[in-house]
Order: structure tokens, then C-alpha cells, then sequence
């Protein structure tokens, strides 16, 4: 089970390539938290987010490819954001199926550690991308560029140095 945090779902979604993640991964659906739909709903672009969000399983097709969860279990901490824990969360009960967060933020992604949840930035599943080939250096390229214009993304050099090395 691939998991999604906000900033990550959003970065990929202002650059139009979110559907990357189910390609990459080869799943049939992502999930997000129902907090998390709730940090995207006060989006510009919630309206149209929601055209691919199923509400429970029996609803997802190839149309509504993104899964909203609710978790019961919350961790608590209160540096987190309330999408965080619940991300955390739903990864944790998934984690003996071997769920991967996809999360940016450090904090959550340290306590999501600590808790044993496997977790992946966004350079890091771009870096994967590339060393698995869905991605070509010239997609890679444009993402970054897309990801800075867009999003206001910035990668540190080592690891810019690291998605365009050969």
C-alpha cells in the first residue's frame, strides 16, 4: 500500500505528474488519509483532485485511483500535523504488508522511522524512478524544473548532483 502525505500529493499534482506514483509503484490505487483530504480540500485545485478520489474500495476503478482512509490509531506528537499522524498511522497498521509512506516533512518522517513505517521523499522516489527507468533523464529534468517552477520546490545539490548523474 503506497501511502501520501499533503505536500507530497501536492507538488506532484501541481506539475500534473501525480499519477507517477501508481505507475511507478504498479498499484491499482494510492491511499490518503481522510486529515489529508481535509489539508487538500482548502486547495485551489481540491475541485479537481476530487474527479479521482474513491471514498471506500469498492469505488475505486480507473477513474478514482486515490483512496481517502480514516486511521482510529493517532500518534501523538505535537510537532506534527494532524494529515502527518494520521499518515503515520494508517502506515503503521499497513506496515507488515509492507506500506510506504511517501511524506517530505523530517519530523514525521523521523517518528515514522522510529515506528518501524518505510518512508520515501520525493527526491528519493524520483531517484528510484530513475535508477528503475520510469522515468528518462529528460522527464527527470523537466520534473525538476516543473517542481521548482510550480511548486517552489528546491532539491539541495548532492542530491540534484545524484538525479542527473549518468
Amino acid at each position: 500500500m503506497i501511502i501520501v502525505d499533503t505536500g507530497f500529493l501536492s507538488s506532484l499534482y501541481k506539475i500534473d505528474r501525480l499519477k507517477l506514483i501508481k505507475e511507478h509503484f504498479k498499484v491499482d490505487y494510492i491511499v490518503i488519509p481522510s486529515a489529508v483530504s481535509a489539508e487538500l480540500s482548502k486547495t485551489d485545485f481540491f475541485t479537481e483532485l476530487m474527479r479521482h478520489i474513491a471514498i471506500n474500495e469498492d469505488l475505486l476503478d480507473e477513474r478514482h485511483w486515490i483512496l481517502i482512509k480514516k486511521s482510529d490509531t493517532k500518534i501523538i506528537n505535537s510537532r506534527l500535523g494532524d494529515g502527518e499522524k494520521e499518515a503515520i498511522s494508517i502506515a503503521l497498521v499497513e506496515k507488515e504488508r509492507g506500506a510506504l509512506l511517501l511524506i517530505d516533512d523530517r519530523t514525521a518522517r523521523a517518528v515514522a522511522k522510529r515506528e518501524g513505517v518505510m518512508t520515501a521523499t520525493l527526491p528519493e522516489f524520483l531517484l528510484d524512478c530513475k535508477e528503475a527507468h520510469s522515468l528518462s533523464k529528460d522527464e527527470l529534468l523537466e520534473i525538476i524544473h516543473l517542481l521548482a517552477e510550480k511548486d517552489r520546490y528546491k532539491f539541495n545539490e548532492r542530491v540534484l548532483r545524484r538525479l542527473m548523474a549518468n
